[in-house]
C-alpha cells in the first residue's frame, strides 16, 4: 500500500512516549539500513487497546500526517503485551526532518492514540 498523506493537521499529543487513553504506549523507534529502509519499533498494550490501528509518521515542524500502513493488528497473546515490528520508509528518502512514529485511528486518521519521541530522518539514514 502507498503512503497516504493526510492534509489535516495532527492534534499535539501531551504524552509522547507515555501510555494514553488508548492503552499504547510506544517504547522504541530505530532504524533499520535495508532495502527498502525500514523503521522498526515496539510498542506496548493494555487490555482496553483497540485491536487494530493504523500506523502514520508525522513532521514535527508542519504537523501533517503521512499514513504507512493501515489495519495494523495491535495485541499479541495476551491482555497486556510488548510487540515488536517494522515499516517502510523509503517514501521519506527526499523529506528530510524531525518526526514522531504514531498510532492512529483507522477510520480517523486525525485521531492519534499513542506518538513516539520525536526522532531525526536523514538522507544519510538511506
Amino acid at each position: 500500500m502507498a503512503p497516504t498523506v493526510v492534509v489535516a493537521r495532527a492534534p499535539k499529543s501531551k504524552s509522547a512516549g507515555s501510555s494514553n487513553k488508548a492503552g499504547f504506549k510506544i517504547t522504541s523507534v530505530s532504524f533499520l539500513k535495508t532495502q527498502p529502509v525500514m523503521l522498526l519499533y515496539s510498542w506496548t498494550y493494555e487490555r482496553k487497546s483497540p485491536d487494530y490501528f493504523a500506523v502514520a509518521i508525522i513532521k514535527v515542524d508542519t504537523d501533517k500526517i503521512m499514513v504507512l500502513e493501515t489495519d495494523k493488528f495491535a495485541k499479541g497473546e495476551g491482555p497486556t503485551g510488548e510487540l515488536t515490528t517494522n515499516v517502510d520508509i523509503s517514501s521519506l528518502k527526499n523529506a528530510p526532518g524531525k518526526y514522531v512514529l504514531a498510532f492512529v485511528n483507522n477510520k480517523n486518521f486525525k485521531d492519534v492514540l499513542a506518538e513516539s519521541k520525536a526522532f531525526q530522518i536523514k538522507k544519510s539514514n538511506f
